[in-house]
């Protein structure tokens, strides 16, 4: 609500709380408020104001508005329309969004739901991995990274993401990806260090090209250092929301003939956005031929059901819509317990459970023991993983999960490796 002030009639009368302050845009003559707040203030001249004076939503952005006697130019000069008109033709909006109309259901903390709703959905995950695979843990090596992580000056940060590196590289040349005529498509590069150890092998291919992905700029970018070295590997650097990227778009792929997808500790949601964006850009026009992908799995938590991909295996396992918030809750408890908040600070960039996220879930199922709870969650990690294999076998692929690194170098230690038949 709007408060009085004596000094200043010329300015806007609205009181920002988020500011402590009123705002300081100036009014037109005979007015208390400026534009953009009239339309929320109790103004009394608000409703008796003509209809071309009123104020609209801008249909270009809607965070803004203007007169509606004056949107026909402010179309012209929106700086939302400058933004669209200097869009490049492969950020389309939402193209990798999920056409299912499915109200995402609001998340709700554990500590406020009733006990027995959490222990139903705690059997449904019993359930539910109890029909799955065992699965192998395989740790890779690979030769480009020997020499670095036999170098003493690398300290145990550095060599942790070394040791994830070198194995998803070793998983990546195990399944047959390190070929000629191949564009590997880094989702989520940040700064490049997967890629730059990646370019190492491929720079002597022929016709090879990295497309990175990543809707933030970061300084000191590893694949800046990768060009300046001496190869013939094209390198093209892209920001972009994965739900917004279209593949088949970008002119620079176009002309090398294999695809293939990889990312380390991406996001739930942007997970499941990449193998969207591959999977959309094998049927749509021009085609692209997607061999398969390697991706490294992080924050299960963040997972949203109106882009998850394994919705369909969640229901036949009888989870519910309701339920798949509680769900990504509960996987929190694979990696609240076992490191203390100390050793988690001592590693930012580890791509795991916050403690905030972890702490609004240590009074659930009191009576369980902290190895049960986290038993439990890694069941539910697992769940989702799976769900996402089933559904990458659904459009023609074939597909492992991996525990590619050991939990004492990242608690987020499970890969997917998948591969496709070529298209001629």
């Amino acid at each position: 609500m709007s408060e009085e002030r004596t000094t200043d009639r010329d300015r806007c009368m609205h009181f920002v709380a988020r500011k402590k302050r009123y705002c300081r845009m100036t009014v037109r003559a005979g007015k208390r408020y400026c534009g953009e707040h009239q339309r929320d203030a109790d103004d009394p001249d608000g409703p008796d104001v003509a209809a071309d004076d009123r104020r609209v939503k801008c249909p270009l952005d809607p965070t803004h508005t203007c007169y509606q006697s004056k949107l026909t130019k402010h179309l012209t000069v929106c700086n939302a329309k400058r933004r669209m008109d200097a869009r490049p033709a492969f950020i389309v909006e939402g193209v990798n969004l999920d056409e299912e109309s499915t109200v995402a259901p609001a998340h709700v903390p554990l500590s406020r739901l009733d006990e027995s709703i959490v222990e139903a959905v705690i059997r449904k995950i019993h359930s539910a991995h109890e029909k799955l695979p065992e699965f192998s843990q395989d740790i890779l090596q690979h030769d480009v990274l020997k020499y670095r992580l036999n170098d003493g000056t690398c300290g145990n940060r550095l060599r942790k993401h070394l040791l994830q590196n070198a194995s998803l590289l070793g998983h990546m040349e195990q399944a047959g990806f390190a070929q000629d005529d191949t564009c590997f498509i880094e989702f989520g590069a940040g700064k490049a260090q997967l890629t730059y150890w990646l370019g190492q092998i491929i720079k002597s291919k022929s016709n090879s090209c990295i497309l990175l992905v990543d809707r933030s700029s970061h300084r000191h970018k590893n694949d800046n250092k990768l060009k300046k070295e001496e190869s013939h590997l094209a390198i093209k650097r892209v920001r972009a929301d994965i739900a917004d990227l279209q593949l088949n778009r970008i002119t620079e792929i176009q002309s090398v003939k294999h695809k293939v997808g990889i990312a380390k500790h991406l996001c739930g949601t942007a997970t499941d956005l990449a193998i969207r964006c591959l999977v959309r850009s094998m049927n749509s026009e021009p085609h692209v031929n997607v061999r398969g992908l390697v991706l490294a799995f992080c924050c299960h938590h963040k997972c949203e059901y109106s882009s998850y991909v394994g919705r369909e295996y969640l229901r036949q396992c009888g989870f519910t819509v309701d339920e798949f918030p509680i769900l990504c809750s509960i996987v929190s408890w694979a990696t609240c317990g076992l490191r203390s908040r100390n050793d988690a600070k001592t590693q930012p960039d580890e791509e795991t459970t916050s403690p905030q996220h972890c702490e609004e879930d240590n009074n659930i199922v009191q009576s369980s023991e902290s190895n049960e709870r986290e038993l439990i969650g890694r069941k539910a990690k697992t769940l989702l993983n799976w769900g996402r294999l089933i559904f990458l076998q659904s459009v023609g692929f074939q597909a492992e999960l991996f525990y590619y690194t050991s939990t004492d170098v990242s608690l987020e230690n499970m890969c997917i490796v998948a591969t496709r038949k070529s298209s001629t």
